[in-house]
C-alpha cells in the first residue's frame, strides 16, 4: 500500500503566496478607500463574517456569549448587527432564491437563521489578520517599489482630484511631520496641487466594517483572497 505524505510548500512557494496575499490586501484596501474616503481621511478596515457555533469556539476572543443572529429574531438581529442594507439584501436574495444562505467563514457550512441556524458575527481587522504592517517604526519613506505599486493601485490617478494627466507623488496621509510613516495604509498618490492643499492637515480616521461575507458568494471561478 502506498504511503501518502503531506505536501510541504517550498520556501519559494511560501514567499510567492505571501506576496500574493499582500497584493490582494492592498488591492482590496484601495478599493474600499476609493468607495468611502477622501484624500484627507485614513481608512481603518474591518471585515465582518458569519461563523457557526462550532467554529466560533476556536476563536481566541470568544467569551461564551450568545449568538448574534438567532432564528426567532433573525431579521431584527441582522438589522442591528449588520445594518439596514444587509437585511434588505438578504430579503431580496430570499425572494429570488429560497435556498439562499450565509456561509460560515470557518468551515463553509451553510447557515440559514430563517430556518433555525444560529449565527455568530466575527469582526477582524484586515491588516492585522493578514499580517500587513500598520506601522513602520523608524521608516518614514516608502521604497521605490512600494511607491510605484501605490500609484498603480490607484490607476495612476491623483486621489484628490482624480486627474490622470498630472505628475504624481506618494503622499503621507498622516504627514511625516505629525509622525506619519511608510505603512501602506498611510500612502496615496497626489498631484502637486492637491498635495499643497492638503499640507500638514491631520487626517480623519474612518472605520468601515465590510459586510460582503453576508452577501452571495461569487462563482467558483473567483480566485481572489477575500472569499
Amino acid at each position: 500500500m502506498p504511503i501518502l505524505t503531506p505536501y510541504i510548500p517550498t520556501p519559494q512557494e511560501n514567499h510567492e503566496n505571501e506576496l500574493w496575499v499582500k497584493k490582494e490586501c492592498y488591492r482590496f484596501y484601495v478599493e474600499q478607500r476609493r468607495l468611502y474616503c477622501t484624500y484627507l481621511q485614513l481608512l481603518d478596515l474591518w471585515l465582518l463574517a458569519p461563523y457557526c457555533g462550532e467554529c466560533i469556539l476556536s476563536e481566541p476572543f470568544y467569551n461564551g456569549g450568545w449568538p448574534d443572529i438567532t432564528p426567532n429574531s433573525w431579521e431584527s438581529d441582522v438589522f442591528w448587527e449588520l445594518g439596514e442594507g444587509v437585511i434588505e439584501e438578504t430579503k431580496a436574495e430570499l425572494a429570488e432564491d429560497p435556498d439562499f444562505f450565509y456561509q460560515c467563514k470557518g468551515c463553509w457550512k451553510e447557515l440559514r437563521p430563517w430556518h433555525g441556524n444560529e449565527v455568530y458575527v466575527v469582526s477582524y481587522h484586515l491588516e492585522e489578520h493578514y499580517g500587513i504592517p500598520i506601522e513602520t517604526p523608524g521608516k518614514k519613506s516608502p521604497s521605490k517599489k512600494l511607491a510605484r505599486e501605490v500609484i498603480g493601485l490607484y490607476d495612476c490617478r491623483c486621489f484628490g482630484c482624480e486627474a490622470d494627466n498630472k505628475p504624481l507623488h506618494v503622499d503621507h496621509i498622516l504627514p511625516q511631520s505629525k509622525g506619519g510613516d511608510a505603512a501602506f495604509r498611510n500612502l496615496q498618490p497626489l498631484c502637486e496641487e492637491c498635495g499643497n492643499k492638503k499640507g500638514n492637515i491631520l487626517p480623519e480616521e474612518i472605520s468601515i466594517h465590510s459586510t460582503m461575507y453576508f452577501g452571495r458568494y461569487p462563482s467558483d471561478g473567483y480566485e481572489g483572497l477575500f472569499w
